[in-house]
């Protein structure tokens, strides 16, 4: 598999500035998209929403109608907080 020039990972990122969802039975936290891999979402969102090791129902929308929106299991990684805001990394899990 080719790597990037300028990225060592494994799956190149996609930047993006799009809503997602987060979701559980009890709460939803809604943010905004930065990048997205085949493996891992970074978002943004309001300070104190996710904890390390939660795991959410993760949905981005789709702006057109016609195609599904993405939808998958997420796992909170990291948190790196923020003044007003905080960076979530998210792996994703059973994507539909």
């Amino acid at each position: 598999m080719l790597l990037a020039k300028d990225e060592q990972r494994v799956f190149n990122r996609m930047q993006l500035n799009t809503k997602i969802i987060l979701a559980t039975t009890r709460a939803r936290i809604e943010g905004v998209c930065r990048n997205l891999s085949a493996q891992g979402v970074l978002m943004e969102t309001a300070n104190g929403q996710c904890q390390v090791g939660e795991e959410w129902q993760l949905v981005v929308p789709s702006a057109d109608s016609q195609v599904q929106p993405l939808k998958a299991m997420a796992t909170v990684l990291r948190v790196d907080a923020g003044e007003r805001t905080d960076l979530v990394a998210l792996t994703l899990l059973n994507v539909r």
